[in-house]
């Protein structure tokens, strides 16, 4: 009978905890993580919805040039919008930044290096675990962007973009990284973090 109790309490632990090399990661089956993650997902769906939407009617009415502006000035707050309707934190993500605030942290750099892996495998999905963060469990949910080909006209190498939308990237982001992709090749991601309860 002790060893049967044992032995479930040995599966009963291994079924809720996991190992994240460094142990950041906690519970695999946190309380609210289900809903946290739907939210996160709503809150990345609603935000690439809008902003492709405003882009491509942007590009439609004032030329390529005139959606990286658009792009420019609307993107950040867009993001903030969302962020804000949906109580998460939102931002976009790249190991080749046209824009500082885009820089990853150590997290967000791990898993572009693991998108990075599956491209090459062809297994590429969004990651969604609960960690602690500043002493609080938070669900990060970390989704994948690719370069789409209406993309390359501001992204990807110099015989696809045109004069005048060079010189707006030249004005608008004198340190841009994020030229000569092709279509299809990992761009960067969106990265959400959603705050939990500590289930205490």
């Amino acid at each position: 009978m002790k060893r049967y109790i044992f032995l479930s309490i040995l599966i009963a632990v291994a079924g809720i905890t996991v190992s994240c090399g460094g142990g950041e990661q906690l519970q695999s089956s946190y309380p609210g993580e289900d809903a946290a993650l739907q939210k996160a997902k709503r809150a990345t769906d609603k935000l690439m919805g809008t902003l492709m939407g405003e882009v491509k009617k942007s590009m439609q009415e004032d030329g390529p040039a005139g959606a990286v502006r658009h792009c420019a000035d609307r993107a950040m707050e867009l993001t903030d919008e969302v962020s804000e309707a949906e109580g998460v934190r939102m931002r976009r993500v790249t190991d080749k930044p046209r824009n500082n605030l885009a820089v990853p942290d150590a997290y967000e750099k791990k898993m572009l290096a693991r998108f990075a892996s599956a491209m090459e495998s062809g297994t590429l999905q969004p990651v969604s675990e609960v960690v602690e963060l500043d002493g609080r469990p938070v669900l990060r949910y970390v989704r994948p962007l690719t370069m789409k080909e209406p993309c390359l006209t501001c992204h990807g190498d110099d015989a696809q973009i045109a004069g005048n939308v060079r010189e707006v990237l030249a004005e608008r982001y004198p340190g841009d990284r994020a030229t000569g992709y092709h279509a299809g090749e990992l761009r960067g991601a969106i990265s959400v973090i959603v705050p939990l309860e500590d289930g205490d």
